[in-house]
């Protein structure tokens, strides 16, 4: 197996194979797929969550907890969580689903702080989407 350098001059011959063919008319050359590799994982990640932000951080084990609280949840779940809910409905869903994740696992304080934070940063959220930003 070759490296990129090999790759790219394979791909400039094949170019100008098909250059040459369109020029004169001819469907002479085809491309079909030999093997198709999969370059980018779209698994949901928690790194692609909004509860991830920085200013969200109180602490490495609060990160921890809501790491596993999120790797614990089925593909569909974790996936609907990458995106911002669209009703407020979902945003109090969203709120239920990490105080039910993470107060058996954070001392009270620490409980307390993070769902305050989040809880802000949803009414935050709330109010840029309808404009009334304060």
């Amino acid at each position: 197996m070759g490296n990129i350098f090999t790759d790219i001059a394979i791909a400039v011959k094949v170019t100008s194979e098909v250059r040459k063919a369109r020029k004169a008319g001819t469907d002479a050359v085809q491309i079909k797929p030999v093997c198709i590799m999969k370059c980018v994982d779209f698994t949901p990640a928690f790194l692609n969550t909004m509860e991830r932000g920085q200013r969200l951080e109180p602490g490495k084990r609060t990160l921890s907890a809501r790491e596993r609280g999120f790797e614990n949840r089925p593909y569909e779940t974790r996936r609907r969580m990458e995106y911002t809910p669209e009703n407020p409905g979902e945003w109090v869903e969203r709120a239920r689903f990490w105080q039910q994740q993470l107060r058996p696992v954070l001392p009270p304080k620490m409980y307390h702080t993070v769902m305050v934070k989040f809880i802000s940063w949803y009414i935050h959220c709330l109010r840029r989407r309808k404009g009334t930003t304060v």
